[in-house]
């Protein structure tokens, strides 16, 4: 394995487990925010709304870590 290739896989395993160690704990309150506290009861609404949010965090985390990589700060 050459040196890029060894730098893109440390840059994947960062940013799949940075994805599961922040998507896990903001999924699970955002369906309690959105179950418990707002009582929604339709599925198809709280996948939605959840799927947005944790498609507008995923983007945000993968483009700072890209920058960081980028930088030659990771």
């Amino acid at each position: 394995m050459n040196k890029t290739e060894k730098i893109a896989l440390r840059e994947a395993m960062i940013v799949v487990f940075m994805g599961a160690a922040i998507n896990f704990p903001l999924q699970t309150y955002l369906l309690w925010l959105t179950i418990d506290s707002w009582q929604w009861s339709d599925p198809i609404k709280i996948s939605v709304f959840i799927q947005l949010i944790i498609t507008v965090v995923a983007l945000l985390r993968v483009y700072v870590i890209r920058m960081r990589f980028q930088r030659g700060k990771f």
